[in-house]
């Protein structure tokens, strides 16, 4: 028999949503009517946040195509490559010059090896020719937009250079497109702390963990009170067919299912106890007052687990999440 807490939840979701596009009361209904059986089990321990230090991305360039982008791994080949290797030789001996000079004849031999241009400007920053190191960075942001280290460094020349609110532009592109990485979050946090904004590292973690029996194939799941609503629309997205037919015709799969996960925090953010003290309640309440769901989602959730989706995005969106970046921090 499935669990009874089942047609509690129908009951309490049919009460706290309109009739109109309600995803909760849909997927609950859906669980209900299902073959599948669903047990949910409510714990008050916290579950700690993954962790994600491994999960980060790494250099590429992009091609424009008709449909999106093909991202290209920046690797010198041929003469372009043994120029490289002899400017990584002298950088590592810190022959700074020499290594400079290399790294210039290597780009002329591949004009595509972007990451070259960054190197170019590291030589001048250690050298501390900031103005030569702005200069080679932009080139490099110009040349190849996504270069996560040219822009986390040129906001390390800025930081220097004593404009702070230029390094925290260009940190929070950084950030963006590679959202996971340690050493740069700790850059983030001090050019955040100059620029007088918050640096707690706050993490989007659902208090939620589902499986699915390989013998019997039922579905469990483990949540605590505020998160079981989200959880079992989670569950719908995952082993639902008709959310599986579902998302075969919607353009931005995780987009939609956590959008609509995410109604199931709705019904608790009319206590002002409860959003006063748990924090993602508190987040949500503020971007939906001020209708950043769209940065909120992609650059909060979708982002943790899958940062190489950024590569992917147009100019101005990465700037639409570095902006909600930087708002998302103020005090």
């Amino acid at each position: 028999m499935k669990n009874k807490i089942l047609v509690l939840l129908c009951v309490f979701a049919s009460l706290s949503f309109a009739e109109v596009e309600n995803p909760l009361k849909t997927a609950m209904e859906t669980i209900e009517a299902s073959k599948t059986v669903y047990s949910l089990k409510v714990r008050d321990t916290l579950m700690p946040v993954p962790d994600r230090s491994k999960l980060i991305n790494a250099q590429v360039y992009r091609e424009k195509q008709p449909d999106g982008y093909i991202l290209k791994v920046i690797k010198p080949t041929n003469e372009a490559k043994k120029l490289f290797d002899k400017a990584e030789s002298y950088f590592g001996s810190h022959q700074y010059a020499k290594a400079r000079d290399a790294y210039t004849l290597a780009l002329q031999q591949d004009p595509k090896l972007y990451s070259a241009m960054t190197y170019i400007a590291q030589t001048y920053g250690i050298e501390k020719n900031w103005d030569k190191a702005e200069l080679w960075y932009k080139k490099a942001i110009d040349a190849n937009y996504i270069d996560f280290l040219a822009h986390w460094l040129l906001a390390d020349v800025y930081k220097i250079k004593g404009q702070k609110e230029k390094a925290l532009q260009e940190i929070s592109i950084a950030k963006v497109l590679n959202r996971n990485n340690p050493r740069l979050e700790a850059m983030r946090k001090e050019i955040y702390d100059l620029n007088g904004l918050n640096t707690k590292n706050w993490t989007f973690n659902p208090q939620v963990r589902i499986s699915r029996d390989s013998v019997t194939g039922n579905v469990n799941m483990v949540s605590d009170s505020i998160w079981m609503y989200y959880a079992f629309v989670q569950a719908a997205w995952m082993y639902e067919p008709v959310y599986r037919e579902k998302a075969k015709k919607v353009q931005n799969e995780l987009d939609q299912m956590y959008r609509e996960c995410l109604m199931g925090l709705l019904p608790y953010m009319d206590n002002k106890n409860l959003k006063d003290s748990v924090e993602v309640l508190k987040r949500l309440d503020k971007v939906l007052d001020a209708h950043k769901l769209s940065e909120f989602v992609l650059y909060e959730i979708i982002l943790l687990d899958n940062p190489a989706v950024a590569f992917n995005l147009e100019k101005k969106q990465i700037e639409y999440l570095k902006d909600y970046l930087i708002w998302a921090n103020q005090k």
